[in-house]
């Protein structure tokens, strides 16, 4: 599971750098799960890897991610990391654990798990390369682009990210989910 941890780390520093997302999507096992606190793929595979990966380097403007600890033991792994980078000019520094499992070579599953509220959320629509392109609405604005996450008939429309952050906002505003 070394080897699988070492070139997942390696393909997250090419998506990091270069917004290499066949790399690390490649990675994974047709039946791949991935999630995190905000958003979860059963069963998706390679495609769900891509929008997943392609949606997490979007959120940022820039983002590094550096390795404390990696042990992995009968085909799973446990990476701990540090993420530092900006949102919108805004810098952050979060860390969290993620888990990687292991079947024939390839991920089976990905989770990871960190503290959302420690991430700025992007108050603009980014920029060239930043991949929150802005969208012309009405007379010119500029609308928020949304992520291509399907709709899952919530409040008003909102997607699974929208809903995910709102009600863990809730949470934590009823003492729960530090």
């Amino acid at each position: 599971m070394t080897a699988l941890a070492d070139t997942f780390i390696s393909a997250l520093h090419r998506l990091e750098s270069d917004r290499d997302i066949d790399t690390i999507a490649n990675l994974f096992a047709n039946d791949a799960s991935v999630s995190n606190p905000l958003v979860s793929y059963d069963d998706g595979g390679v495609d769900a890897a891509k929008t997943f990966w392609s949606h997490y380097r979007d959120a940022f403007d820039e983002i590094s991610s550096e390795f404390r600890a990696v042990t992995d033991t009968d085909g799973v792994a446990f990476l701990e990391w540090r993420s530092r980078g900006s949102v919108d000019g805004e810098a952050f520094d979060y860390g969290g654990v993620s888990v990687l499992e292991e079947a024939d070579g390839k991920i089976s599953s990905f989770r990871t798990y960190f503290d959302s509220a420690q991430i700025p959320r992007a108050h603009s629509t980014g920029g060239e390369g930043t991949g929150r392109n802005g969208q012309t609405a009405n007379g010119g604005e500029t609308a928020k682009a949304k992520p291509d996450i399907e709709l899952t008939g919530k409040k008003n429309g909102e997607d699974d990210l929208d809903t995910a952050q709102r009600e863990a906002a809730e949470q934590r505003a009823q003492g729960g989910y530090s």
